[in-house]
């Protein structure tokens, strides 16, 4: 009887794991094109801004322009 259990719990956590979607279920946008895609969310926009600002920050750190 328990070894008829364990399997029986054996194939539905099987089961469980084949069924279950593991993918991640948030969005992810390009900030390549949040300045002109007219379906990206504002505050998208907004933190890609963010972003791109902190990025030059970072790399212009010592004052001087890098072309």
């Amino acid at each position: 009887m328990k070894n008829m259990l364990l399997v029986v719990f054996l194939f539905f956590a099987v089961f469980v794991l084949i069924v279950t979607n593991f993918e991640p279920t948030g969005k992810v946008y390009d900030c390549g094109m949040a300045e002109w895609h007219p379906d990206i969310p504002k505050e998208v926009k907004e933190e890609c801004r963010r972003r791109h600002y902190e990025e030059w920050r970072k790399n212009n750190a010592d004052g001087k322009y890098q072309t």
